[in-house]
């Protein structure tokens, strides 16, 4: 049982940033009664995901996020009680192995094992959106939910399920791989080798391959001044900039990434029939509501009569630290023999 003051590591490793925090947990397990979230955050660092996808230069930053997090809490990693750390992608947990990761390359790598030497520490390994609607559930937007949906918006889509008030892993950990709905035969190609997934539909990555058509035809200035033609280098700082000048073309972008996103969450709603579904990363956090409003619309014209008014559409409380934290409390949890 670990102490009032047991401290626990969280990294999300995405595919352009790496985000690291320390938090302890205050309730130690048990649930609040008073109004102050169950997770103090600590401390939070951040570093830039490594491009040349060799699987070490990942090892070392992730290693070096978490040490930056660690000086800025003033402690080390002989003082922690437990560390998660979460990628996007399936995973093998009990092995520590990352079965594929689509945006960073990895593929049946032993990443707990590499980070556990780099770090002195053991080394639990999470889905990055489990992790983050995890973290949602226990101190942020989904408090109190018995039944919901996270998904996650970012350089891809992922998801997290609630069923009856706790994380649903399915039978090999793989549940809520929500950006690989197919919903447009023979529509974009993903990342993953298919067409028509709501990841290529939606996420930044498919706004920024919209964006570089307007930027190269002259329709979108505020877009092309922020990257040129170049959709690696579209970030969602540079839509929610063009959407705050005004840019209509922009707007269209966001409203079209927001109707799919629509069509994705009335066939979530319509299957597994939530309270509640959570909208968070990167997207949301810089222009989440134009969103939100664009996606809720979509949702309710293909509901099933009734639907509609039994689900709520909410924005992360948690942002960049909603990874991170569902880490801490995952790893917390295994440490107490709690079932998350």
């Amino acid at each position: 049982m670990p102490s009032e003051q047991a401290v626990y590591l969280g990294v999300d490793v995405g595919a352009t940033k790496i985000i690291a925090g320390l938090f302890r947990p205050r309730t130690q397990g048990k649930k609040s009664e008073t109004a102050a979230p169950p997770v103090e955050a600590l401390s939070q660092a951040k570093v830039r995901t490594p491009k040349s996808g060799k699987a070490k230069d990942l090892v070392a930053a992730i290693a070096d996020v978490a040490r930056l997090a660690m000086e800025e809490a003033g402690t080390s990693s002989a003082k922690l009680a437990g560390a998660g750390v979460a990628v996007p992608g399936p995973l093998d947990r009990e092995g520590g192995i990352v079965r594929y990761t689509p945006n960073l390359g990895l593929e049946n790598y032993p990443l707990a094992a590499e980070l556990s030497q780099a770090l002195g520490i053991p080394i639990r390994l999470e889905n990055d959106v489990q992790a983050g609607v995890l973290g949602e559930l226990v101190a942020g937007g989904l408090r109190g939910a018995r039944n919901a949906v996270g998904i996650f918006l970012g350089t891809g889509i992922g998801g997290g399920i609630v069923i009856d008030g706790k994380l649903y892993t399915g039978s090999t950990g793989s549940a809520g791989e929500i950006g690989h709905m197919i919903l447009l035969e023979g529509g974009p190609l993903c990342g993953c080798g298919n067409y028509g997934c709501l990841e290529a539909l939606a996420s930044r990555t498919a706004m920024a391959k919209d964006a570089v058509a307007l930027a190269s035809s002259g329709k979108s200035l505020p877009l092309f001044e922020a990257a040129g033609t170049d959709f690696r280098k579209f970030r969602s700082s540079a839509f929610e900039a063009a959407l705050e000048q005004g840019d209509e073309a922009a707007g269209r972008i966001v409203d079209r990434a927001g109707f799919w996103l629509g069509v994705g969450m009335a066939n979530l709603v319509n299957i597994l029939n939530p309270e509640v579904i959570l909208l968070g990363g990167g997207v949301v956090s810089r222009f989440g509501k134009r969103l939100r409003e664009a996606a809720k619309a979509t949702m309710e014209e293909r509901l099933m009569t009734g639907l509609a008014a039994t689900v709520k559409v909410v924005l992360s409380e948690l942002g960049d630290l909603a990874v991170p934290a569902g880490c801490a409390i995952a790893a917390e949890a295994e440490l107490e023999g709690v079932k998350r």
